[in-house]
Parts: C-alpha cells; sequence; structure tokens
C-alpha cells in the first residue's frame, strides 16, 4: 500500500507516494508543572501535573516519480495556502457567498487524512519542503522528495462513542479483521450496505477483497466520504 495525503472535504484533492518515507517521526509536547506549596523540599519533589499539551506531530518524507510530479508537488504546497489554491478558493468563496460571510474557509487549513498501512491520521500540512532531483529533457521535473511535517487536527464529534440503538451510521476508525469477517460483512455491519466495499476497498488501496487476513487493519471512512454504492 502507498502512503498517501487526501483532502478531507474534496477527496479528489490527493497525492499518492511512488516510493514510501523509509522513517516517521511522532512527536507531541507537553508543558508540565509542580505543586510546590505541597512539598517543602520544593519545585520537582510532587507528582508532575499537566498544564498544556501541544497536537500531535508526524515528520517523514516521500519521493515522487513521473510526468505528473509538478503538479502533485503544487498541491502540497496548496494545501499550505489560503484557500487551498486555485479550487479551494472558489470554493470558500462561494461558501462565503452563501453564508453571508459567516463562514471563512480561506482562515482555515484544509484538514487531510494521511493513511499509511496502520498509520491513519487526521491533521493538517504544517510544513513541507518540495525538493526536485531530477528532470525531463523540456526541463519539466519527474522526480521529487517531499519532507513534511503534518499537524494532527482533532476531531470531537468523531471521538464521541455511536450508540447502536439510534440506527446512525459510525464515523471514521479503524477496524482489525478477525478470522470470520469479509470485507463485505465489515462494510454491512459498518454502514448497513454491502455496496459500499467498493468504497472502503478504493480508500484502503484494496485490489482483491478477498485477500484481507485476520489481523488487518481496514481503515473506514465516513459514510459521506465512501465512493461506491
Amino acid at each position: 500500500m502507498k502512503a498517501k495525503l487526501i483532502a478531507e472535504k474534496m477527496a479528489w484533492e490527493s497525492v499518492d507516494f511512488d516510493f514510501n518515507p523509509d522513517s516517521l517521526a511522532i512527536k507531541r509536547t507537553a508543558s508540565l508543572g509542580h505543586n510546590a506549596n505541597s512539598s517543602p523540599s520544593g519545585p520537582g519533589a510532587t507528582p508532575s501535573i499537566f498544564l498544556s499539551s501541544q497536537p500531535k506531530t508526524l515528520t517523514g518524507f516521500g519521493y515522487l516519480v513521473g510526468d505528473d510530479v509538478a503538479d502533485r508537488g503544487q498541491q502540497i504546497v496548496d494545501w499550505m495556502t489560503p484557500g487551498g489554491g486555485l479550487l479551494g478558493a472558489l470554493v470558500g468563496a462561494a461558501v462565503g457567498a452563501l453564508t453571508g460571510g459567516r463562514i471563512n474557509l480561506s482562515s482555515k487549513p484544509p484538514v487531510l487524512i494521511f493513511q499509511w498501512g496502520t498509520q491513519i491520521m487526521r491533521c493538517v500540512m504544517k510544513d513541507a519542503t518540495v525538493t526536485y532531483e531530477r528532470f525531463g529533457k523540456d526541463g519539466s521535473p519527474d522526480r521529487a522528495k517531499v519532507q513534511f511535517t503534518l499537524q494532527e487536527e482533532v476531531n470531537i464529534f468523531g471521538m464521541l462513542p455511536t450508540n447502536p440503538s439510534s440506527g446512525g451510521l459510525p464515523g471514521r476508525h479503524r477496524h482489525v479483521v478477525t478470522q470470520t469477517e469479509t470485507l463485505h460483512s465489515i462494510t454491512t455491519a459498518a454502514y448497513g450496505r454491502p455496496s459500499h466495499w467498493r468504497g472502503v476497498a478504493q480508500a484502503n488501496g484494496i485490489d482483491d477483497p478477498f485477500r484481507i487476513r485476520p489481523g488487518d487493519v481496514v481503515y473506514l471512512p465516513n459514510p459521506n466520504e465512501i465512493a461506491g454504492g
């Protein structure tokens, strides 16, 4: 499975890495304190307490190869541009006009989904360097190294439990395949529609739905993200 970045709201905006990252670094910083007044020994002699915690970041790099390297590199840069590039700016302007300016999408970085194997992260692009390393005869790049830093974007609604009796469909989450499950049975249980297996297969880069095995991790998108069925 190739590592990929997908825009959550505009799934047609996506970047697949032709060569997966060699490594991924996950970092999170917490600011800690101590209740010095409760100990005669001074600060540090009491248990640590949280003062604040920064969002998790994921840093790595991958490679782009082919005649569309420039387009994919530009897409990565556009995800850090107010409005998210030309198309995002047009959508943002339309939403702003419809809401009388109450919703300004240009001020919000587009939310992305980073997916590679069991690593699935809802995030925004914090930093990226696209280094073009090889060029064709016409001067257009056909190979690039992309170093990126993604910052976790927590969805508080996705953290809420699903009420099975409400009939509501579940949100995005990971599912570990059990011994008796198939992609069709997993999709039916998650969405109530077996035909959604195509969308789940596409989201996970699964070419053959019969090849999933017990212990595999399957990413289940939100129902409105499903392309099939």
